[in-house]
């Protein structure tokens, strides 16, 4: 009878957990250090690198007097919708807690609004027309004699702020006055929100005009993995299971990755893993990290979500910004000069360099030498090569 093959503990679609997590101590100290000070913390990463595996991890092992809850907000569509998540998400925290100072605070809340249930997804409330802005502004101050520090991860804020254009945009422009008004007012020093999402914050609070709303945040950077880093994940993953990757075929691999996001490591180990089982070769070879790299570029959606963040949220700009990458990807980098004379054809003379900033704040583009700028992934060169096989120089 053949021997049972094991698989890889890979995960590439929900926020990996356990054993498919690394964790990055410093990351978590850096975290907790700057809480422990009072600030509100911004998470400032490019795409897949990882920020809602750390949050979870983050929430999961948070230190004594704390309690957190992680949500993603991406749904909210109004303004009062906003802050009836934020109630919700305190109320939740309280509940957590084993303090019965905290009993006596959830008690009392459920009967103030009517509260039917309290769980992991959400509250019940039979009397729905609550002012969720003042009642949060009430509820806050409370927390530090129900002994709670409310911890509060919000992610894909970006986005929800995003949407709010238009006929909205008033409104974002409210929630973020409010949200700097709490953060900077002593009676709600036991109140933490954690802010991060699928794209820049930064970027979203210029297209408004407000920098000065968040500017007060304070920013934590999550980069790739290093290479010990790459290294201890690759082999995370893989211990204990079939395939067997030699110091040589390692080394290869993470050269072709080129950039150590814990996505992509993941994806060329689900890969390998599954060429070896169908061919029934456990032993890895650099031909099959070749062959696998590109069965992972031949399914892009893998990499569309790439592209579409940038047609979504950088709409009125995006031909001018493809510009560049598709220069970047076809000529293997892009200098200065290319950019500005593309610049030129977009009217956009006074600022391109702020779009060069935010492509490499993005997780797009890298500076390689001075004013040169190239992709930072080797996967996403080749995907935007496969995705315009044509441009104009």
């Amino acid at each position: 009878m053949e021997k049972e093959w094991i698989h890889p503990k890979t995960i590439t679609g929900d926020a990996a957990t356990a054993e498919r997590y690394l964790r990055r101590e410093y990351i978590n100290e850096e975290f907790w250090r700057e809480v422990q000070k009072g600030n509100h913390i911004l998470f400032v990463a490019p795409r897949r690198v990882g920020k809602t595996s750390l949050m979870k991890d983050l929430v999961i092992n948070c230190p004594e007097g704390y309690v957190c809850v992680y949500e993603d907000i991406e749904g909210v569509k109004t303004r009062n919708g906003f802050y009836q998540r934020i109630f919700e998400l305190i109320l939740r925290c309280a509940h957590r807690s084993k303090f019965q100072e905290a009993k006596v605070f959830i008690k009392r809340c459920t009967e103030k609004y009517s509260i039917k249930e309290i769980s992991t997804s959400g509250i019940k409330i039979d009397e729905n027309k609550i002012d969720y802005e003042r009642e949060i502004r009430e509820l806050i101050p409370q927390l530090k004699d129900a002994k709670v520090h409310a911890v509060i991860f919000l992610d894909e804020f970006a986005e929800v702020i995003y949407k709010f254009k238009g006929d909205q945009q008033q409104d974002a422009v409210d929630i973020l006055h409010t949200l700097r008004e709490i953060r900077h007012d002593d009676h709600f020093s036991h109140f933490t929100i954690v802010y991060a999402g699928s794209i820049g914050l930064e970027s979203v609070i210029k297209n408004i005009d407000r920098p000065k709303l968040i500017n007060d945040l304070h920013p934590i950077k999550l980069g790739a993995l290093t290479d010990e880093e790459a290294a201890d994940l690759v082999k995370k993953v893989t211990r204990g299971t079939s395939i067997r990757l030699s110091a040589p075929v390692l080394i290869y691999l993470k050269r072709k990755v080129g950039y150590f996001l814990p996505y992509y490591l993941q994806l060329m180990i689900e890969s390998i893993d599954e060429l070896a089982f169908k061919i029934g070769k456990p032993k890895v070879t650099v031909e099959m990290v070749d062959e696998a790299f590109q069965r992972i570029l031949g399914e892009r959606k893998n990499f569309d979500d790439w592209l579409e963040r940038l047609k979504s949220y950088q709409r009125d700009h995006f031909p001018f910004i493809n510009e560049i990458l598709k220069h970047a990807a076809h000529e293997g980098n892009i200098p200065i000069q290319a950019v500005y004379d593309k610049a030129k054809k977009y009217d956009r003379t006074e600022d391109y360099m702020d779009f060069i900033d935010e492509l490499i704040r993005d997780g797009y583009l890298t500076e390689c030498n001075p004013h040169v700028y190239r992709f930072i992934a080797p996967f996403l060169k080749e995907f935007w090569k496969q995705k315009y096989p044509i441009y104009e120089k």
